[in-house]
């Protein structure tokens, strides 16, 4: 009698340990909570975002992105790549891309400086991580981009063709605008094709 006695106090006493910590649960779990994400928190995240490409970068060569079919296809794709980056390298230096240093300069708080063919642009951007992208804000012109980070101290920024000789007709004012139409010429033989630089700290 006497074990079957400790025996149903022990149970009890588990009864209520258990019950005691499905409350204390419950108590933390509210359904009807709503979380609320304040102006803090957004400048918080973003400050974390703009740490990752914060600084100062240089051109270290062009960046050439292709997806078009047919000739790209298959073997021909690496193939074409190397060869337009190639022009491209020429192309650039002829207009004078690699002397102004540094190129991109990024700010912790969303604001930016490029430096191409002796002009300087200063705006705003937005980085996403996740999607490998970014939008610049230029006078409050719009100028979306794929930005790749390779390590901490590479970038790949690539533009669509025509933004990125829309970009360089602009700051060709003090440059050989004859090499920028020879660009042009150049991308117009490719389809699907993203340009744009290589960028190194």
């Amino acid at each position: 009698m006497r074990r079957f006695l400790t025996f149903l106090c022990a149970i009890g006493l588990l009864a209520s340990c258990s019950t005691a910590r499905q409350g204390s649960v419950g108590a933390d779990l509210n359904p009807n909570e709503v979380f609320t994400v304040t102006d803090a928190d957004i400048a918080s995240e973003t400050l974390l975002i703009n740490n990752l490409i914060k600084g100062e970068w240089n051109y270290s060569g062009p960046a050439v992105d292709v997806s078009g079919k047919n000739l790209l296809a298959g073997v021909g794709k690496p193939i074409a790549k190397g060869k337009l980056k190639g022009k491209l390298k020429k192309a650039f230096k002829k207009v004078g891309l690699d002397k102004a240093s540094p190129q991109f300069t990024f700010n912790n708080d969303g604001t930016c400086i490029m430096r191409l063919m002796g002009v300087n642009f200063k705006g705003d951007y937005h980085y996403n991580p996740d999607l490998n992208q970014i939008s610049f804000k230029w006078h409050g012109v719009p100028l979306n981009a794929t930005l790749k980070r390779d390590g901490k101290k590479k970038l790949r920024l690539t533009f669509e063709a025509d933004k990125l000789l829309r970009l360089l007709t602009l700051a060709s004012k003090f440059s050989d605008s004859s090499a920028i139409k020879a660009i042009g010429k150049l991308l117009d033989n490719y389809e699907d094709i993203m340009v744009g630089f290589e960028l190194k700290k």
